[in-house]
Order: structure tokens, then C-alpha cells, then sequence
């Protein structure tokens, strides 16, 4: 429904600097919402099919784009030919923006467990390797870990409300209360993997994208050889839990450095050691960036206008 909210809610960049989507995002809350799933093209020119019905797909479906500064991030560190990792892949919009980014010659290696956002992710990525890049992608019905096996993946009840809140149970070895909302949730067993051993012959991965509902430190423990070695440049992670956090710290210990993604109306903001704003407005969920490279890293997020979207593609 249109109301004051929605006419306050375009006077954003990703509305100010695409003009299209004010007349887009008005048009839509003035129709009932759509519960199928509905074709929409994103900023960098891949088709993604989504359900407007639930969150993130309505984020997507209204805007076009979803959680900026991670958008951003990815988008500016991914680089051509570069190996790339996509954990908590959902159906695939994170894994949507790095083929764009490492193009022909790179790989992008989309990890997730819950079955049916698993189906959906196959059916986008099934679309993008027809528009020319069948070699780019490598998709695992899995989630990232720390160590092999399996595990119980926690699924609510409702995906058309619910996609990507499935969660690994006691995830990070933390016991979670059960509320009213989690007695409706089917647990399932799903493959676990780490990223040492699907990457056990040297190679290095240029970006790490992680959401995995609270399973960061398990899945991070599971690639800890690799960070040792430097052999992934940037992770780009969520973590609910206030700065520094187990996730901070075991980045710390490996010689990383550890800085929140803020955003203003023009671009990225770093926050250096510390987490970033909480919008609880907007929902989004604080994501931060873990580098051994952090002048350059910095340099290189907070440099000009947004990049993945808007004038700012065509201007650097």
C-alpha cells in the first residue's frame, strides 16, 4: 500500500542516483503484493528469479538491490579471474554479483545447504550460464563448517516468510532458546565442508562472502589454514553480535585486520576497528571486511560514487 512511508522511503541513493526505480518502487506499493516468484534485473544485468512475498525478495524485487554496503564491497574486491566464495548463498544474489566481477576467466564457488533455497539458486544460476558463462560457477549443497560431516540445519516453517534464516543448529557451539516462532521449524541433515579441503592443492581465493546465520566462527575454523597462509584476501561477513566478537578476535590472531562497512548517501564508509551503525529502521544487518591489506583495502572501498549501481559505474 502507498502511503507517507513509502514517498519517504525513495529519498535514498539507490532511488536518487536510478530515477527509474522512484516511479518502480511507488508503482509496486500501490499493487497488492505478489506472492509467485517474478523475474528482476539487477543493476549488473543478470535476471534473477524472486518471491516478493518474502523479505529479501521483496528488497530485491521493490529495489533492484539488497544490503548496499555488502553489495559495494563485493562488487569492488572482486576482481577479474579471481577464485571467489559465496557462503549462505541462499538463492543467489551475493553469487549473482561476483561472475559479473571476475568474468570469464574466474570462479565462483556458491555454498548452501538449505534444499530449497538450494533449488532456487540452481534455477538463477541456470539462467546466467545460458547468457555465456557456463565455466564460472561451482555450486555445493553444503554449508561451510569447521570440518566435515554432517549437520542439522534448522529450516522455519514458512519459506515464503522465511528464506534465509535457515540456520545450522547450536551454531558456534551456542545453545539457542526456542520461541515461539522456532516450534514450526523442520531440522534436516545436511552435508558440512570446509574450505581447507575443497581447496587443498594451494590455491588462492580472492573473496570470501559469509552469512550463515550465526555459523561464522565454525565456518571460519574451517578455512583457518588457509588464512594462515594468506590465502584469502578478504572475507566480507555478517556478525550479529557486537564488536569484537569471537569472530573478530580469531580474524585478529591471524593477522587480519577487522573494520565494519557503514555507508552515506555517496558511497562506502569503513569504520576501523569497530562495528558499524545499526539501522534498526532498515533491518540491515551489520557486515564487516577482514583483510591483511587494510590501507589499500580501505582506499580502494572508499574511493568515488557507488560503483555496483548508478552513475558511479561509468565515472571510475
Amino acid at each position: 500500500m502507498l502511503t507517507i512511508d513509502s514517498l519517504l522511503g525513495v529519498a535514498k541513493p539507490e532511488y536518487i542516483l536510478r530515477p527509474h526505480q522512484i516511479a518502480r518502487r511507488l508503482w509496486l506499493e500501490a499493487l497488492p503484493k505478489k506472492s509467485q516468484f517474478t523475474k528482476v534485473w539487477l543493476p549488473w544485468g543478470y535476471p534473477m528469479m524472486v518471491n516478493p512475498a518474502e523479505s529479501i525478495g521483496w528488497a530485491i524485487y521493490s529495489r533492484g538491490i539488497y544490503e548496499m554496503p555488502l553489495t559495494e564491497a563485493l562488487w569492488r574486491l572482486a576482481q577479474p579471474g579471481d577464485i571467489v566464495v559465496d557462503g549462505g548463498a541462499n538463492i543467489g544474489y551475493a553469487t549473482s554479483i561476483l561472475p559479473a566481477r571476475v568474468g570469464p576467466r574466474g570462479k565462483v564457488h556458491s555454498f548452501e545447504p538449505d534444499p530449497r533455497s538450494f533449488g532456487e539458486l540452481q534455477r538463477n544460476v541456470t539462467e546466467w550460464e545460458e547468457r555465456g558463462q557456463r565455466e564460472a560457477f561451482v555450486l555445493h549443497a553444503a554449508a561451510l563448517g569447521a570440518q566435515s560431516g554432517t549437520a542439522t540445519l534448522q529450516v522455519p516453517a514458512s519459506f515464503e516468510w522465511s528464506g534465509g534464516r535457515a540456520r545450522i543448529e547450536n551454531a558456534a557451539g551456542e545453545e539457542e532458546a526456542t520461541s515461539e516462532l522456532d516450534r514450526g521449524i523442520t531440522k534436516l541433515e545436511v552435508k558440512l565442508v570446509t574450505l581447507d579441503e575443497v581447496f587443498s592443492q594451494g590455491e588462492h581465493v580472492s573473496v570470501v562472502k559469509l552469512d550463515v546465520e550465526g555459523f561464522e566462527l565454525d565456518a571460519l575454523m574451517g578455512m583457518e589454514q588457509m588464512l594462515r597462509e594468506h590465502r584469502i584476501r578478504y572475507v566480507v561477513f555478517e556478525e550479529l553480535r557486537a564488536y569484537p566478537a569471537h569472530t573478530h578476535h580469531f580474524l585478529q590472531d591471524l593477522g587480519y585486520s577487522v573494520f565494519g562497512l557503514d555507508h552515506g548517501f555517496f558511497g562506502i564508509k569503513c569504520s576501523i576497528d569497530k562495528g558499524p551503525r545499526v539501522e534498526p529502521i532498515s533491518g540491515l544487518p551489520p557486515n564487516y571486511v577482514a583483510t591483511y591489506e587494510p590501507e589499500k583495502t580501505v582506499r580502494q572501498l572508499e574511493h568515488g560514487l557507488w560503483k555496483s549501481f548508478g552513475p558511479g559505474r561509468y565515472l571510475y
